[in-house]
C-alpha cells in the first residue's frame, strides 16, 4: 500500500552540454537524478550518486527518499526541533519526520514539481504550495532553474511568500556526491555548530582540527556530520584520477553542511542559508543562525554552481 507522501513516477528529462549529461525528475520532488561527465576515452564519471531505475520507474515515498541525486530544501533546511517554534506570538506545529521527533528538510522535496520551461541544456521547474494541516502554514511558490553548460551546472532556487503574513524562510541544495577511493575534499570555514543526540544544533563555536578541511584531505573513515557557518562559499572535490568538481555558492548560502556517513558510497556537501533549527535558536538569542524573514510578496534567491573538470589521467 502506497503512503500519502508517495511520489509517483513521471517523465525524466535528459539535458546535455559538451561532455556533461544530467537527468531531472520533476515528479520526484524536483530532483536532479544524475550528473555525469565523460572523461578521456568516453569514460563515464558520475558526480552525483545516480537515482536507480527502479525509483524512477516505480516512484518512492517522498519522506523516505533514496540517498541519490540532488533535491531542493525549501522553505527551510535540515531540522526544526520537535517540529515546533513560536512565530509572532503563535505556536507553529509541524508534522515530525518519520522515525524522529523533528520536522526535517522543508516540504518541497516531497512534492512533484511542474516543468515551466525546457531546452536541450536547461529546465525551469515550478512549485505552488498551499498550507496543509500540521504542516508549513504559509503559502509559497518556488522555482528551480537548472542550466547545464560544458563547464558545469548553475542551479538557482527562488522562494516567494504568497501569504499575508511574514514568514521565516531559508533553504538550499542537498546533493549526494559519489565517494570514491583516494578522493580529497577542501573548503574553509571558521565556525561550527555542535549538535545534540538528535542532530540538532545547540550553539556555535570555532572549528577544531577534526572539522578543518582548509587543506585538502580525505574524508575520515568514521562518520562525520558537521554544520558550518562563515565558510568561504567554495568547496573542491578532487578524485584520484585527476578529475575535479568545484562547488560555489552565493549569499545567502553562507552556511554549509558536510555529511559523510561511515561505509556509504556517497557524501553530502550542502550549501544552505541557515543552521539546523535556526528559527528556535534565533528566538533563544543565538547570533549568526542565518534565519531570514520574507514579507508577503518578497522573494528569496539561492544560487549554487558546480564546475567540473573531468580530464582524467
Amino acid at each position: 500500500m502506497q503512503s500519502q507522501t508517495w511520489l509517483a513516477p513521471g517523465p525524466v528529462h535528459t539535458l546535455r552540454a559538451g561532455a556533461l549529461t544530467m537527468t531531472v525528475a520533476p515528479a520526484a520532488g524536483g530532483r536532479i537524478a544524475s550528473l555525469a561527465s565523460a572523461g578521456e576515452g568516453g569514460q563515464r564519471i558520475d558526480w552525483l550518486a545516480p537515482m536507480s531505475e527502479a525509483c524512477l520507474r516505480d516512484g518512492f515515498d517522498g519522506l523516505a527518499w533514496p540517498k541519490t541525486g540532488c533535491y531542493p530544501l525549501l522553505p527551510f533546511s535540515n531540522r526544526i526541533r520537535d517540529g515546533r517554534f513560536v512565530w509572532a506570538g503563535r505556536e507553529i506545529r509541524l508534522t515530525p519526520h518519520p522515525g524522529q521527533p523533528h520536522a526535517m528538510h522543508g516540504v518541497a522535496h516531497a512534492r512533484a514539481w511542474a516543468v515551466e520551461q525546457l531546452t536541450a541544456s536547461s529546465i525551469v521547474l515550478g512549485l505552488r504550495y498551499v498550507p496543509e494541516v500540521d504542516n508549513w502554514p504559509w503559502a509559497f511558490t518556488a522555482t528551480q532553474t537548472l542550466v547545464l553548460s560544458p563547464e558545469g551546472l548553475e542551479a538557482v532556487l527562488t522562494l516567494r511568500n504568497e501569504g499575508s503574513d511574514d514568514m521565516p524562510a531559508g533553504g538550499g541544495f542537498h546533493p549526494y556526491f559519489v565517494r570514491t577511493p583516494g578522493m580529497h575534499v577542501r573548503f574553509a570555514a571558521e565556525t561550527m555548530w555542535p549538535t545534540d543526540a538528535g542532530e540538532v544544533a545547540i550553539r556555535s563555536e570555532p572549528i577544531t582540527a577534526r572539522e578543518d578541511f582548509s587543506n585538502a584531505r580525505a574524508l575520515p573513515g568514521d562518520a562525520l556530520s558537521v554544520y558550518y557557518s562563515n565558510w568561504q562559499q567554495q568547496a573542491v572535490v578532487s578524485r584520484a584520477d585527476g578529475a575535479t568538481l568545484t562547488l560555489r555558492a552565493d549569499d545567502p548560502l553562507d552556511h554549509f553542511i558536510l555529511h559523510a556517513p561511515s561505509g556509504q558510497p556517497y557524501f553530502c556537501m550542502e550549501p544552505v542559508s541557515h543552521v539546523a533549527d535556526a528559527v528556535n535558536l534565533a528566538e533563544q538569542g543565538c547570533k549568526g543562525t542565518g534565519l531570514r524573514v520574507l514579507m508577503p510578496g518578497q522573494t528569496l534567491r539561492l544560487r549554487m554552481q558546480l564546475r567540473i573538470e573531468a580530464t582524467v589521467s
